[in-house]
């Protein structure tokens, strides 16, 4: 009997997409005995009920668990409470897997007594693969604190020498490994060790600070240069509609400082690293995209709700200490401008001038 594997997936309202995420798990080519499908119901009312009890009903290795709609985390929360396998995969319930995702993965796991497998995933819309995406890192083995130094930075943000070389016009300066769980295989031992939960006030960037953390834990990890996983597009996706409403996005990168700042603090208290500079890049460059973002026309606020909004985020003391320690490099007038007049706190004026740029038509760009 091969090692017990629990996949954990989340469901809310996605009757089309579950069914083929489900027969993608069921098929896998891996013991069904040592298969786990734990399946998080997340208050569902199109009818993604039904059809995970009708699977569950004629496959025994399916669990169906059904609640009030509290989130994804809170989701992926209650499944970890209801796993026993050794290791876990977190599946979302719109995509699906290659057959051979589960045995490959395990195998390589265990040959390599690593604490976690990071993989590759194809972006995947309208029946075809759009876009095959390969970690970057540039070797497979990362070791102690190679595991934190060189492979976590690379999930949880930028850093103020990202955001210069993008000034300067190096290329792939503002990459970011995509941070989802979907692409990472866990061992369960280290989050119930560790106590490690997914962040229930999160809308999104819940899968940013799990795998940071859990990534803080390991003391190895394996880089697999290989797709397993396809990561499918469609418009009503919680991410997809977040990245076009400013307010939710402001939002969600406010609760998102407040998730950093205890991160910060937990992988402080446990390896006695400050990661707070990997990832402050990212709230400098946040700063400038909330401007661009907040000063576009809105029909549901007026531009005084815009401005105060924005205020709210940069004059965050935590944001506004980042600003102040950020040394702007050398490079591009147009990209440099943005950063001076935020360092010199003129937010009003930074406010004014995307405004104007949104009137003749400049997108702001990373």
């Amino acid at each position: 009997m091969k090692t017990k594997v629990s996949i954990i997936i989340p469901a809310y309202n996605i009757r089309d997409y579950i069914e083929k995420c489900l027969q993608s798990v069921l098929d896998q080519d891996y013991e069904k005995d040592s298969l786990e499908i734990i399946v998080v119901d997340d208050g569902s009312t199109d009818g993604t009920s039904e059809i995970l009890d009708e699977y569950a009903s004629k496959n025994n290795i399916i669990k169906v668990i059904h609640k009030l709609n509290e989130g994804v985390s809170a989701a992926r929360n209650d499944g970890i409470k209801a796993s026993t396998g050794e290791y876990i995969f977190f599946f979302d319930g719109d995509d699906f897997q290659e057959r051979y995702t589960c045995s490959e993965l395990v195998d390589i796991i265990k040959q390599q007594s690593a604490d976690a497998v990071i993989y590759g995933y194809y972006r995947y819309e309208d029946g075809k693969i759009y876009e095959t995406s390969l970690p970057r890192f540039s070797k497979d083995i990362y070791e102690n604190e190679e595991v934190i130094k060189d492979v976590m930075p690379a999930f949880i943000g930028l850093s103020y020498e990202d955001v210069n070389n993008w000034i300067a016009g190096v290329p792939g300066s503002l990459y970011v490994e995509n941070p989802a769980l979907w692409r990472m295989l866990c061992k369960r031992s280290i989050i119930i060790d560790n106590d490690l939960k997914f962040d229930e006030t999160l809308k999104v960037g819940e899968d940013t600070c799990f795998i940071s953390e859990y990534l803080s834990c390991c003391k190895k990890v394996y880089v697999q240069q290989k797709c397993y996983y396809y990561l499918v597009t469609r418009s009503t996706s919680a991410i997809y509609r977040y990245e076009r409403e400013p307010f939710s996005k402001l939002e969600g990168k406010k609760k998102l400082n407040d998730a950093r700042q205890k991160l910060v603090e937990r992988v402080k208290k446990r390896s006695g690293v400050d990661i707070t500079y990997t990832f402050a890049g990212t709230i400098v460059m946040s700063a400038v995209e909330m401007a661009f973002q907040l000063s576009g026309k809105n029909a549901n606020a007026s531009r005084k709700q815009r401005y105060e909004g924005f205020k709210s985020f940069v004059e965050d003391k935590r944001v506004l200490k980042l600003i102040s320690e950020y040394s702007i490099g050398n490079g591009s007038l147009v990209k440099r401008i943005p950063f001076v007049i935020l360092k010199k706190r003129w937010f009003h004026l930074l406010f004014l001038a995307t405004t104007m740029l949104h009137v003749v038509g400049y997108k702001f760009k990373r």
